[in-house]
C-alpha cells in the first residue's frame, strides 16, 4: 500500500487490481479481480504507461502464475516498462551462481516464497520487457534504521539489517522516474 500512496500522493493516475474493495479516492481506479484472472489483469493495465506491482506470493505460486499473464497482456497492449518488488533471496549470492535463498547467505529456513520470487524473476528476464524487481530484505513498518545500501543484483552487504517499507517505495518510484535499473533485480537494505 505504500506504493500506492505515494504515487496518488504524487499526482498519478493509478488502475489497481485488488481481490477487495478499497476506499475510493482521487485518481485511483480499483479493479475488483484475482491476480491470476487475465480479464482483471488486462483490464487493470488498459492504457497504462507503466506496469508497479507489490503482489505477494501465497502457497500456491501465485507469482508464477501471475508473471506470464502479466508478460503476454503487457505485449499485447504494447507496454514494456515493469517494476516490481520481491525479495532479496532472489539477489545473486556473493560467492556462487546461485540465488542468495539457495546458499547460507540467506538467513530464511523456508524457501517457498523465494522459489515463487525466483520463477517470476525467469520469466521476466526471459522475456523482452524492461523489468526492475526491488528486492527488498526484512520489511519493517517504522523508519529504516542505519544506512540504506542500494545495489544491482546482489545484496551490498553481508551484514543485513531491515528495511522500511517506505523506502522500497521510494525506491521503486525512482527506478521508474530515472529509467534507471532497467532489466535487473535491486538489492535494498540497511548496514547493520
Amino acid at each position: 500500500m505504500r506504493l500506492l500512496e505515494r504515487l496518488l500522493e504524487d499526482g498519478h493516475d493509478v488502475r489497481l487490481l485488488s481481490r477487495r474493495e478499497v476506499e475510493p479516492r482521487d485518481r485511483l481506479m480499483v479493479i475488483i479481480g484475482d491476480a491470476t484472472d487475465a480479464d482483471a489483469i488486462a483490464e487493470t493495465v488498459k492504457s497504462a504507461d507503466v506496469v508497479m506491482s507489490a503482489l505477494g506470493t501465497d502457497k500456491q505460486d501465485v507469482l508464477s502464475r501471475f508473471t506470464p499473464l502479466i508478460i503476454s497482456t503487457m505485449q499485447a497492449a504494447g507496454i514494456t516498462r515493469i517494476l516490481t518488488v520481491g525479495t532479496a533471496g532472489i539477489l545473486q549470492a556473493h560467492d556462487s551462481d546461485h540465488y542468495r535463498f539457495e546458499t547460507r547467505e540467506s538467513k530464511r529456513s523456508m524457501t517457498t516464497a523465494a522459489e515463487d520470487h525466483a520463477r517470476a524473476y525467469e520469466l521476466l528476464d526471459a522475456s523482452p520487457l524492461d523489468y526492475t524487481i526491488v528486492c527488498p530484505t526484512q520489511l519493517i513498518e517504522d523508519a529504516s534504521v542505519g544506512n540504506i545500501v542500494i545495489t544491482a543484483d546482489v545484496l551490498g552487504t553481508q551484514n543485513s539489517g531491515p528495511i522500511s517499507r517506505d523506502d522500497v517505495a521510494e525506491l521503486v518510484i525512482q527506478a521508474w522516474e530515472n529509467n534507471s535499473y532497467r532489466r535487473h533485480r535491486v538489492g535494498i537494505t540497511t548496514e547493520s
